[in-house]
């Protein structure tokens, strides 16, 4: 059972805090009374740069948190300044609430943790976490557009959307704390699960957001008209022209994954893809995959306008403006 909690503690911790706990068997147990011995196994690890001897409950039956606080206690003129942290598998609300008034420090992986002389480290360590990001990676993009794009119900699941656009859970959970560092969501933590509810409106999310969104064209290739791009949709001012009265060119714009992006690299020699002329029909390649929010073949409205937000041309400008005020928010 140790060995199972302990693996259970790691993640907690790393999921909940960002912090890798290194756990090894504590050597001061041997001179420890046989009523703790019996009672408890014990561990060593850091949290930051606190020592922490991890008190782990042997019995599948709970303890008073008045008895636990004695043999805390009683343990702690053998262990220097290493700070007590009291681990349970399982322990009812009831003498959860306990223990926090009996000022115990502990954890109950997976559901709670009580660290309260740690708090002045805490705050320093989420300072450095939370410190906000000159643009959203694509993963917190690719958060941003779901919720703007796709999701009529309120609360946004980490789990749920790394299993749905491909992600780790970590790239998710780093994408998480971006978002809220911006003050774009509020994220919680019901047990293993982090949860996030944007902050405003959609119109009011995206106009405060757009600061910190990218240009998701990562590189442009040109490939002659004769070529065809089976797996490419409508971007840039050919899908504009789709979503404005902009009248549309003759050179095709089309936007592609970075994976697609690496086949045709692969495909062609760079020189045949580097330069535009009239008969060249211009390929973007995307920091994601521009499907994922694509209508009829046609990039999203939100991606295609910060794809061309820079453009400097007025008949440019105004179809973003047209597109943008016929967005369905």
């Amino acid at each position: 059972m140790d060995a199972q909690l302990i693996k259970e503690l790691i993640k907690y911790v790393k999921d909940t805090l960002d912090i890798t706990l290194v756990i090894q068997p504590w050597n001061g147990r041997a001179d420890l009374p046989f009523s703790l011995r019996d009672q408890y196994a014990f561990y060593q690890t850091k949290i930051m740069t606190l020592p922490c001897i991890l008190m782990v409950a042997n019995s599948k039956q709970e303890t008073t948190p008045a008895v636990i606080r004695k043999n805390i206690d009683l343990l702690r003129p053998r262990t220097g300044k290493a700070e007590i942290i009291y681990i349970r598998k399982q322990l009812s609300s009831f003498n959860r609430k306990r223990l926090v008034g009996q000022k115990v420090c502990f954890i109950i992986p997976g559901n709670q943790m009580y660290l309260p002389l740690l708090g002045m480290d805490f705050r320093e360590h989420f300072r450095k976490m939370q410190s906000k990001p000159e643009t959203l990676s694509p993963s917190a993009q690719v958060i941003i557009l779901h919720a703007l794009l796709k999701v009529k119900q309120d609360i946004l699941r980490l789990n749920d959307l790394a299993s749905q656009y491909g992600y780790s859970v970590m790239t998710m959970s780093r994408a998480f704390s971006e978002i809220a560092s911006l003050g774009l969501a509020e994220v919680t933590i019901q047990g293993r699960k982090r949860e996030m509810i944007l902050k405003g409106t959609k119109q009011e999310v995206w106009e405060k957001s757009l600061e910190f969104l990218r240009n998701p064209v990562r590189q442009r290739l040109y490939l002659d008209q004769s070529v065809s791009v089976s797996d490419g949709i409508y971007a840039g001012l050919s899908a504009l022209a789709r979503y404005s009265a902009l009248a549309e060119s003759g050179n095709t714009v089309w936007a592609i994954s970075s994976a697609e992006g690496r086949s045709w690299t692969q495909k062609y020699r760079a020189g045949e893809l580097s330069v535009n002329d009239l008969h060249c029909n211009e390929i973007q390649v995307w920091s994601y995959d521009p499907k994922l929010f694509a209508v009829a073949g046609v990039v999203d409205r939100l991606s295609l306008f910060l794809s061309l937000r820079d453009e400097k041309d007025e008949r440019v400008e105004a179809a973003l403006e047209q597109m943008m005020k016929e967005m369905p928010w």
